[in-house]
């Protein structure tokens, strides 16, 4: 009886155990899928997470914080305390497909996003085959592409512009003269006496003395060439024959030479207006345009000798006399235009080889590009002077570009694994182009 008893409640006792293993088993799966004390906004997050490799500074991509660290509270850089920015897994990275019409030997491609049932060029009908990202790239210049969230952009104080048309110019600053220049007022005069001596031969019938004065003639011309004058205003003398005594007197128009360097001579254009102040007159103001640019470049000073024909009331300006000259200067585009696409001056980062411009393709991603600029010019813009720079190819009007802090989106590219222009390391060299893909 007794056996049987404790037969029966080991047999009990294993049931019970077994239940409760059961249920322990039960909630501890339950437990796993549910996530108690998760809302489905926090598992979405995780979910996100796991496709972070880690976190870095932008400014320093030594710094790596690991997803597990920075959800403790790690969400600063340990140098500089700057908001650290993910650094997303390769999957991420957006796939676009291009196309281009196979025809080679055209420095260009035509390029579409989304083909669209399209199996031939819109243009020239050729048929379209689809290139790699790196081709794609390589043609539309773009050295770059990263993705940064719209608050990380906003904390880094990412500023955008719209690249647009607009007049360009600059102001030269440059001392000089009133000048005194006798030797070019005898050149002057041995060139009005060669023509009217040739004017006189041209009547007689000996050709070797009217080719005689004709070398002269030209002789006469060369050396007004060298000491300054233009053209026109060789073809001028040679029409009033009349020396220019305002070289050596006081004349109601004044001659006022100047100095400009080299990086500086595309900008001083004959008809440029100048502004000429004495030290000797203070509180007046004189002007007048550039008459002539030398052609000759000073190897001393690497700097070229210009002329500036001087409105003189009252004959104040003497020869001799010290005076400062601003030159105003219009940029002109390539077929004269005078309205050209610019871009800010802190837009263009320069590597000493290339200039590149980031631009904002919004939802977050921004696109390093290539772009060839001009010189540094000024422009107004809502009443304030600003510099930027022309620009002849890599951008187009109307699209974004990145003003303030594309320093950071730069080093952000470098972060990602993607070729940084600036940083250098992994950028290819420009001798590895993509092969020649016809463009319209």
């Amino acid at each position: 009886m007794t056996c049987y008893s404790n037969s029966k409640f080991n047999k009990y006792t294993g049931l019970a155990m077994s239940i409760v293993l059961i249920m322990i088993l039960f909630s501890l799966t339950s437990c796993g899928k549910n996530e108690p004390g998760k809302s489905s906004h926090e598992k979405k997050e995780m979910s996100s997470e796991e496709k972070i490799l880690y976190y870095t500074c932008g400014m320093h991509p030594s710094v790596k914080v690991s997803p597990v660290e920075y959800n403790k509270g790690k969400v600063n850089c340990p140098i500089c305390n700057m908001k650290l920015v993910p650094v997303l897994s390769a999957e991420e990275q957006a796939e676009i497909s291009y196309y281009g019409c196979g025809m080679e030997g055209e420095e260009h491609v035509f390029l579409i996003q989304e083909i669209e049932g399209m199996t031939k060029c819109p243009v020239c009908g050729m048929p379209l085959k689809k290139l790699t990202k790196g081709e794609a790239d390589t043609l539309k210049g773009v050295v770059s592409r990263v993705k940064i969230k719209g608050e990380q952009a906003r904390l880094a104080g990412v500023k955008t512009s719209p690249v647009k048309k607009m007049h360009l110019y600059k102001e030269i600053r440059t001392v000089g003269t009133v000048a005194y220049d006798p030797e070019l007022a005898i050149a002057q005069e041995e060139f009005i006496s060669s023509i009217k001596v040739l004017d006189k031969i041209e009547e007689g019938r000996i050709s070797e003395i009217k080719e005689r004065a004709m070398s002269l003639v030209e002789s006469s011309k060369r050396k007004l060439r060298l000491l300054g004058l233009s053209n026109e205003q060789i073809d001028e003398l040679a029409r009033t024959r009349e020396i220019q005594t305002s070289l050596v007197l006081p004349e109601e128009k004044m001659w006022v030479y100047g100095d400009v360097y080299e990086y500086e001579l595309s900008w001083v254009k004959i008809g440029s207006e100048v502004k000429v102040i004495a030290s000797g007159l203070p509180g007046e103001t004189f002007r007048g345009v550039v008459a002539s640019v030398n052609p000759v470049l000073s190897p001393k000073t690497r700097s070229v000798r210009f002329r500036a024909e001087i409105e003189n009331p009252e004959l104040k300006l003497k020869p001799q006399m010290y005076v400062d000259l601003v030159i105003q200067s219009m940029y002109m585009g390539p077929g004269g235009e005078h309205m050209v696409l610019a871009v800010p001056k802190g837009a263009v980062l320069n590597t000493g080889t290339r200039k590149i411009i980031w631009i904002d393709k919004q939802d977050g991603e921004y696109e390093g590009r290539l772009i060839e600029i001009g010189p540094e010019a000024t422009a107004t813009v809502d009443g304030k002077e600003g510099k930027f720079y022309p620009v002849s190819k890599g951008v187009s009007e109307g699209e974004l570009v990145v003003t303030e802090a594309n320093f950071l989106i730069d080093s952000q590219s470098q972060i990602s694994g993607i070729a940084s222009s600036v940083y250098g390391g992994a950028l290819e060299s420009e001798e590895k182009k993509a092969p020649p893909i016809h463009q319209h």
